[in-house]
């Protein structure tokens, strides 16, 4: 399928040749009856068929078109950054560091991290099929339960490759030809006949890379992912499971390039073609395929999915967008995607189109690389930040190591990034009547302001699809003794979808007090999704109210009378 940004320079080459045939026909015409005219320029005559901006494409699924936009952050003053579930900041553990429990203990007690992401290699939660060691899993859960906090958890096939699985891993049997090699996909799935291929890792070795499309590898990885699906689907301290087993390192990249080296790379690509049959058809096919075993597997958890191309090409493109478009469109909102490995400050089109196209269905996110810090990127971080917030994302997976760092634009940049990740919703002003009739209606006005780059969005299920909804109002009205004895609902005018930028969210709702005794009660306020009882956190701004974050905040009082 090509991209709409390959479909629109066709587009343009169509508009320039029709601008030339109608600039000549036009001098045709006007030359004949004597009259003399000025001619616009190809280029206008281009604008004028050609209308949409260049940093504009259409969203044929939707029938929309997305727009590029900057966002403005406004920082107010005594405002800190307001955690909630999802989103903020991750910290991405090594493979190397997922077992050390004092480490991952100290970063999660650091008021910046929101929660850990790691990568886990398939073949040491499985070394033998059917028997499996959950017991890194369950390690990183508990410490993440301990401090209210969530796991991004990928599972590789491919990639990691550390020196312990050397030692742990049987060696590869049917790799003997070639010396001496490891892989993260267990030994055992080889043995049953798993195609292959050999190359060159980081540390110089050889590893193997299972054929991501081979039918007995596909029929063994399902299985592990029911299992891990069946033990941890409704584990409530997971933010999200990786779709992974297609791709690289947890990823969606098919050709493994560790090596930096471009004729290895071609070399391996080239074997993957000739050999095993690798083509985008292929592709897409089997990436569809993984893509559907996740939500089968996982149908309460939100789950993971990178958005880079299988391979770096037009053709790698063109198969990304496919294998997207058929995840967020199926299943909408309990896919996330993460725009993977970024290390600089580059923003082409590629880059960030897919993510201005899904912001509206789905939370995005960027994974980061330790090159952030590198002496020639690390003075960048200012236009790092500024693609992040316009891209809209909710969430960071940032290398651990930058929590620790004393580096003052280090610091100064993650501060920046969690204060306007996602949503962050300040409550302003609330007026209510001092009193109201029992059984009757009284107007409540509200303000609020959004300083995040994203909007709150309720995932609405709707068979296999969770579509994006607006949270509600909640006002509770509590008597002297602190019993709860009215909740008012309602779903504001301006929904919680559009939420979004510095400008201020004004509305007024006329509520019915229930029939209730006549007397005080305290007013308290949520953003509620009531279908599971799950309460946003918000910062209470109000001149005559202390400031403080919260998810059911002391908002005001109300004078109940009698009924006339």
């Amino acid at each position: 399928m090509a991209t709409i940004n390959h479909q629109m320079n066709l587009y343009k080459k169509a508009m320039g040749t029709l601008s030339l045939a109608v600039g000549i026909y036009l001098v045709q015409l006007f030359a004949f009856s004597g009259i003399v005219i000025a001619m616009p320029n190809s280029d206008e005559l281009k604008k004028y068929f050609n209308p949409i901006h260049e940093k504009s494409y259409t969203n044929e699924k939707q029938d929309r078109i997305i727009k590029k936009k900057s966002f403005k952050a406004q920082d107010l003053e005594g405002i800190a950054s307001i955690p909630n579930r999802d989103i903020g900041l991750f910290a991405a553990l090594e493979p190397g560091k997922v077992q050390d429990i004092k480490y991952i203990d100290h970063l999660l007690a650091n008021d910046q991290v929101n929660g850990i992401a790691c990568l886990l290699p398939w073949c040491s939660l499985e070394p033998d099929e059917d028997v499996f060691d959950w017991k890194t899993i369950d390690e990183l859960l508990s410490l993440c339960a301990s401090h209210n906090k969530q796991l991004i958890l990928r599972i590789s096939t491919c990639g990691v490759d550390l020196p312990a699985i050397k030692q742990a891993a049987p060696k590869q049997k049917n790799a003997a030809k070639n010396g001496t090699a490891t892989s993260d996909t267990p030994e055992w799935v080889y043995e049953a006949g798993s195609k292959s291929i050999p190359f060159t890792g980081k540390d110089g070795g050889t590893h193997l890379m299972p054929i991501f499309w081979d039918g007995t590898y596909l029929a063994k990885w399902s299985n592990f992912v029911n299992e891990l699906g069946r033990r941890y689907d409704k584990n409530p301290h997971f933010q999200s499971i990786g779709i992974t087993g297609g791709g690289v390192l947890g990823g969606t990249k098919v050709v493994p390039e560790f090596a930096g080296n471009k004729d290895v790379y071609d070399k391996l690509e080239a074997e993957l073609k000739e050999k095993h049959g690798m083509n985008p058809v292929q592709l897409v096919r089997h990436w569809k395929y993984v893509a559907d075993v996740f939500p089968k597997a996982f149908p309460n958890q939100h789950l993971n999915f990178d958005i880079d191309p299988p391979t770096p090409n037009r053709k790698g493109q063109d198969c990304l967008d496919e294998i997207s478009d058929y995840l967020v469109y199926r299943y909408g909102e309990r896919v996330y995607v993460t725009r993977q490995n970024i290390k600089n400050d580059k923003h082409g089109f590629d880059e960030y189109r897919l993510l201005l196209k899904f912001k509206n269905d789905t939370i995005t996110g960027y994974q980061f690389t330790p090159d952030l810090a590198s002496a020639e990127i690390k003075p960048l971080l200012p236009k790092v930040t500024k693609n992040a917030l316009d891209d809209g994302i909710s969430f960071a997976e940032i290398p651990a190591e930058f929590f620790d760092s004393t580096d003052e634009t280090i610091k100064q940049w993650l501060t920046q990034l969690r204060l306007h990740l996602g949503y962050q919703l300040v409550l302003q002003e609330l007026t209510l009547p001092a009193s109201a009739e029992a059984g009757k209606t009284m107007p409540v006005h509200f303000a609020f302001l959004n300083t995040g780059s994203a909007s709150p969005m309720r995932p609405t299920r709707e068979m296999d699809k969770a579509s994006p909804s607006s949270y509600r109002i909640q006002l509770e009205l509590k008597d002297a003794q602190g019993k709860t004895k009215a909740l008012l609902r309602h779903t504001p005018s301006i929904s919680t979808l559009d939420w979004s930028g510095i400008k201020p969210i004004v509305w007024e709702q006329n509520l019915k007090v229930p029939p209730l005794k006549p007397g005080k009660y305290d007013v308290h306020l949520a953003i509620i999704d009531e279908q599971i009882n799950h309460k946003l956190n918000y910062y209470q701004a109000m001149p005559d109210k202390p400031r403080q974050i919260g998810n059911d905040l002391l908002v005001g009082s109300l004078e109940i009378l009698a009924a006339k």
